[in-house]
Protein backbone atom coordinates (compact mmCIF):
# COMPACT_ATOMS: atom_id res chain seq x y z
CA UNK A 1 0.00 0.00 0.00
CA UNK A 2 1.49 3.40 -0.96
CA UNK A 3 2.18 5.89 1.81
CA UNK A 4 -0.55 8.52 2.00
CA UNK A 5 0.31 12.05 0.90
CA UNK A 6 1.36 14.27 3.76
CA UNK A 7 -0.96 17.16 4.61
CA UNK A 8 1.07 20.19 5.65
CA UNK A 9 -0.38 22.90 7.87
CA UNK A 10 0.62 25.57 10.35
CA UNK A 11 -2.94 26.02 11.64
CA UNK A 12 -3.75 22.72 13.35
CA UNK A 13 -1.88 20.10 15.38
CA UNK A 14 -1.05 16.51 14.46
CA UNK A 15 -1.40 13.37 16.52
CA UNK A 16 1.70 11.23 15.94
CA UNK A 17 2.39 7.70 17.05
CA UNK A 18 4.98 5.03 16.27
CA UNK A 19 5.54 1.53 17.66
CA UNK A 20 8.66 -0.54 18.23
CA UNK A 21 9.58 -3.37 15.90
CA UNK A 22 7.28 -6.36 16.48
CA UNK A 23 5.69 -4.36 19.32
CA UNK A 24 8.52 -5.43 21.61
CA UNK A 25 9.21 -3.41 24.72
CA UNK A 26 12.10 -0.98 24.52
CA UNK A 27 15.41 -2.65 25.42
CA UNK A 28 16.18 -0.02 28.05
CA UNK A 29 14.51 1.03 31.32
CA UNK A 30 11.69 3.48 30.73
CA UNK A 31 13.45 6.38 32.46
CA UNK A 32 16.37 6.01 30.04
CA UNK A 33 14.08 5.87 27.03
CA UNK A 34 12.20 8.92 28.32
CA UNK A 35 15.43 10.90 28.64
CA UNK A 36 16.44 9.90 25.11
CA UNK A 37 13.05 10.95 23.76
CA UNK A 38 13.20 14.36 25.45
CA UNK A 39 16.69 14.93 24.06
CA UNK A 40 15.43 13.83 20.64
CA UNK A 41 12.63 16.41 20.79
CA UNK A 42 15.15 19.10 21.76
CA UNK A 43 17.46 18.07 18.93
CA UNK A 44 14.72 18.06 16.29
CA UNK A 45 13.21 21.29 17.59
CA UNK A 46 16.50 23.19 17.36
CA UNK A 47 16.48 22.46 13.63
CA UNK A 48 12.79 22.72 12.78
CA UNK A 49 11.07 24.96 15.37
CA UNK A 50 7.94 22.96 16.14
CA UNK A 51 5.81 23.19 19.28
CA UNK A 52 4.99 20.12 21.33
CA UNK A 53 1.56 20.06 22.98
CA UNK A 54 1.77 16.65 24.64
CA UNK A 55 4.12 13.67 24.70
CA UNK A 56 3.40 10.35 26.41
CA UNK A 57 5.83 7.42 26.33
CA UNK A 58 4.46 3.89 26.68
CA UNK A 59 6.25 0.52 26.88
CA UNK A 60 6.52 0.00 23.12
CA UNK A 61 5.29 3.23 21.51
CA UNK A 62 4.68 6.90 22.08
CA UNK A 63 1.96 9.48 21.44
CA UNK A 64 2.78 13.03 20.42
CA UNK A 65 0.66 16.10 19.72
CA UNK A 66 2.62 18.73 17.86
CA UNK A 67 2.12 22.03 16.02
CA UNK A 68 4.27 22.93 13.01
CA UNK A 69 4.44 26.69 12.31
CA UNK A 70 6.79 25.99 9.37
CA UNK A 71 4.68 23.10 7.99
CA UNK A 72 7.62 20.72 8.38
CA UNK A 73 6.28 17.74 10.32
CA UNK A 74 8.19 15.28 8.12
CA UNK A 75 11.57 16.90 8.82
CA UNK A 76 10.93 17.09 12.56
CA UNK A 77 9.81 13.47 12.79
CA UNK A 78 12.74 12.19 10.72
CA UNK A 79 15.27 13.83 13.03
CA UNK A 80 13.42 12.92 16.22
CA UNK A 81 13.00 9.23 15.41
CA UNK A 82 16.48 8.90 13.93
CA UNK A 83 17.94 10.33 17.14
CA UNK A 84 15.93 7.90 19.30
CA UNK A 85 16.88 4.90 17.16
CA UNK A 86 20.60 5.72 17.08
CA UNK A 87 20.83 6.34 20.83
CA UNK A 88 18.96 3.15 21.78
CA UNK A 89 20.99 1.02 19.36
CA UNK A 90 24.22 2.52 20.69
CA UNK A 91 23.30 1.80 24.33
CA UNK A 92 21.93 -1.70 23.75
CA UNK A 93 24.13 -2.96 20.92
CA UNK A 94 21.00 -3.77 18.96
CA UNK A 95 21.48 -4.22 15.20
CA UNK A 96 17.85 -4.50 14.10
CA UNK A 97 15.69 -1.43 13.72
CA UNK A 98 14.01 0.06 16.79
CA UNK A 99 10.72 1.11 15.22
CA UNK A 100 8.60 -1.32 13.23
CA UNK A 101 7.33 1.12 10.63
CA UNK A 102 7.14 4.80 9.81
CA UNK A 103 5.34 7.11 12.18
CA UNK A 104 1.58 7.46 11.73
CA UNK A 105 0.06 10.94 11.67
CA UNK A 106 -3.45 12.32 11.95
CA UNK A 107 -4.38 15.96 11.38
CA UNK A 108 -6.64 17.41 14.09
CA UNK A 109 -8.42 20.13 12.12
CA UNK A 110 -10.88 21.50 14.67
CA UNK A 111 -10.57 22.82 18.22
CA UNK A 112 -13.30 20.44 19.38
CA UNK A 113 -11.35 17.44 18.14
CA UNK A 114 -8.11 18.93 19.45
CA UNK A 115 -9.46 18.75 23.01
CA UNK A 116 -10.72 15.22 22.47
CA UNK A 117 -7.39 13.92 21.17
CA UNK A 118 -5.42 15.69 23.89
CA UNK A 119 -7.50 13.86 26.48
CA UNK A 120 -6.98 10.56 24.64
CA UNK A 121 -3.20 11.00 24.65
CA UNK A 122 -3.00 11.74 28.35
CA UNK A 123 -5.33 8.83 29.22
CA UNK A 124 -3.14 6.12 27.69
CA UNK A 125 -1.47 5.26 31.03
CA UNK A 126 -4.89 5.04 32.72
CA UNK A 127 -6.22 2.57 30.18
CA UNK A 128 -3.02 0.50 30.44
CA UNK A 129 -3.32 0.43 34.24
CA UNK A 130 0.03 2.18 34.71
CA UNK A 131 -1.29 5.09 36.77
CA UNK A 132 -4.38 6.02 38.74
CA UNK A 133 -4.25 9.63 37.50
CA UNK A 134 -2.97 11.06 34.23
CA UNK A 135 -0.78 13.64 35.94
CA UNK A 136 0.98 11.01 38.10
CA UNK A 137 2.44 9.13 35.15
CA UNK A 138 6.12 10.08 35.02
CA UNK A 139 6.57 9.56 31.30
CA UNK A 140 4.11 12.23 30.23
CA UNK A 141 4.66 15.95 29.69
CA UNK A 142 1.53 16.54 31.80
CA UNK A 143 3.36 15.30 34.90
CA UNK A 144 6.07 17.90 34.36
CA UNK A 145 3.59 20.71 33.74
CA UNK A 146 1.69 19.92 36.92
CA UNK A 147 4.85 19.79 39.01
CA UNK A 148 6.44 22.85 37.36
CA UNK A 149 9.47 20.88 36.19
CA UNK A 150 11.21 22.39 33.18
CA UNK A 151 12.00 19.79 30.53
CA UNK A 152 13.97 22.28 28.48
CA UNK A 153 11.74 21.94 25.44
CA UNK A 154 9.21 24.31 23.92
CA UNK A 155 5.85 23.11 25.27
CA UNK A 156 2.45 24.59 24.61
CA UNK A 157 0.40 25.07 27.80
CA UNK A 158 -1.75 21.93 28.22
CA UNK A 159 -4.48 23.50 30.32
CA UNK A 160 -7.68 24.15 28.41
CA UNK A 161 -9.18 25.93 31.41
CA UNK A 162 -8.62 26.19 35.20
CA UNK A 163 -6.11 23.58 36.36
CA UNK A 164 -8.31 21.64 38.81
CA UNK A 165 -11.19 21.52 36.33
CA UNK A 166 -8.77 20.39 33.66
CA UNK A 167 -7.41 17.56 35.80
CA UNK A 168 -10.90 16.41 36.79
CA UNK A 169 -11.88 16.34 33.13
CA UNK A 170 -8.70 14.65 31.92
CA UNK A 171 -9.15 11.84 34.47
CA UNK A 172 -12.76 11.07 33.50
CA UNK A 173 -12.25 7.79 31.68
CA UNK A 174 -14.92 6.49 29.32
CA UNK A 175 -13.41 3.42 27.67
CA UNK A 176 -15.97 3.30 24.86
CA UNK A 177 -15.13 6.89 23.99
CA UNK A 178 -11.40 6.18 24.36
CA UNK A 179 -11.47 3.33 21.85
CA UNK A 180 -13.56 5.39 19.44
CA UNK A 181 -10.84 8.05 19.52
CA UNK A 182 -8.15 5.39 19.16
CA UNK A 183 -9.75 4.31 15.87
CA UNK A 184 -10.28 7.89 14.69
CA UNK A 185 -6.60 8.90 15.04
CA UNK A 186 -5.68 6.22 12.52
CA UNK A 187 -7.29 8.34 9.79
CA UNK A 188 -5.40 11.08 7.89
CA UNK A 189 -7.89 13.66 9.15
CA UNK A 190 -9.49 13.03 12.53
CA UNK A 191 -13.23 12.42 12.55
CA UNK A 192 -15.83 10.46 14.52
CA UNK A 193 -19.49 9.72 13.74
CA UNK A 194 -21.72 12.76 14.18
CA UNK A 195 -23.85 11.13 16.87
CA UNK A 196 -20.88 9.88 18.87
CA UNK A 197 -20.36 11.23 22.39
CA UNK A 198 -16.67 11.80 21.58
CA UNK A 199 -17.70 14.99 19.82
CA UNK A 200 -18.74 16.66 23.06
CA UNK A 201 -16.90 19.89 23.72
CA UNK A 202 -15.20 20.51 27.03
Amino acid sequence: MPRRSLIRTANYPYHITIRTNNREWFDLPMNEVWNICIKAIKFANMKHNCEVQAFVLMSNHYHLMIWTPLENIDLFMFDMNSYISKKIRRRTGRINRIFGDRYKWCLINSMEYYRTVLKYIYQNPLVAGLSSKCENYHYSTLHYHINSINLGIKLRNPYLHEVNDFLNWINELNKKEYYTISAAVKKPIFSVPKNNSSRRAI
